[in-house]
């Protein structure tokens, strides 16, 4: 569970520094010309991913986002399945 919420802010972090860094890009005096999560998966896998599965609705969806976006929702849900929760104790017997 640690493991989970360092992960998930760690996430959190990356997803605010693609954010500033897709402001940068906006206020440029280039075109502007958004990351998207495609980009992201095309750098990591090392090639462009295939959307002509089954879903290719969700997929295509999906990698159209903004990086920042897919990340920080990945961060927010990791860090929310991961958070400490406080123990529930049942038929506790008090005097």
């Amino acid at each position: 569970m640690f493991f989970g919420r360092v992960m998930g802010w760690l996430l959190i972090g990356l997803a605010v520094i693609m954010a500033s860094a897709d402001a940068v890009l906006a206020l440029g005096p280039a075109e502007y010309a958004g990351i998207i999560t495609a980009d992201v998966v095309t750098l990591i896998a090392g090639h462009a991913p295939d959307t002509t599965d089954a879903g290719s609705a969700l997929a295509v969806a999906l990698l159209d986002m903004p990086a920042w976006m897919a990340v920080g929702l990945l961060g927010l849900s990791l860090s929310i399945a991961c958070r400490k929760r406080q123990r529930q104790r049942r038929f506790v017997f008090r005097r």
